[in-house]
């Protein structure tokens, strides 16, 4: 190898080695640790009921894979968390008229299957949880084996999971 493209060669690897970490090189959409601590007990939290039997309505599911993180669905989560909260607005469809289908394509995830759960007012993951999953159609997300990846956000209590299924 030539002195300057070895010396190129060096030069990179001893800038890749001030990295914050392999993380840092994946694309956005790799599934990856949560960013904080209270979505990491978000996810831990639905990983635990998916992991038993439940009923949901009248349908009865089995026990369904964990799910993983996923950044762009925590930013379509996130992104509408936000809009609610900022204009005191409670529904599926954000005010620009948006799904979650719109929201999440948006964020570049190429998806075969989307979910929304939402709510508002609960205090802490634990009680948000627990009511979605006394709701029929809520649980049937939760616990849905047809998604694998996750995202989620809460601001001013305004609560948002994102459920996915890439293509």
């Amino acid at each position: 190898m030539p002195v300057p493209v070895l010396m190129l060669a060096l030069g990179f690897a001893f800038l890749l080695a001030g990295c914050d970490g392999v993380e840092s090189l994946l694309p956005y959409d790799e599934a990856v640790d949560p960013p904080s601590a209270e979505s990491s007990a978000m996810l831990a939290a639905v990983n635990a009921l998916r992991a038993e039997e439940r009923q949901c309505g009248s349908e009865r599911f089995a026990p369904a894979p964990p799910l993983v993180w996923n950044g762009r669905l925590h930013s379509a989560a996130d992104a509408h968390t936000d809009d609610m909260a900022s204009h005191d607005h409670f529904d599926h469809i954000g005010t620009d008229g948006s799904t979650v289908g719109d929201r999440v394509s948006r964020e570049g995830y190429e998806w075969s299957r989307v979910g929304e759960n939402i709510a508002r007012g609960q205090q802490t993951i634990d009680e948000v949880v627990a009511d979605w999953a006394e709701s029929a159609g809520h649980c049937a997300n939760l616990m849905n084996p047809s998604f694998a990846e996750f995202g989620a956000a809460e601001q001013e209590f305004y609560w948002t999971q994102v459920f996915g299924r890439p293509r």
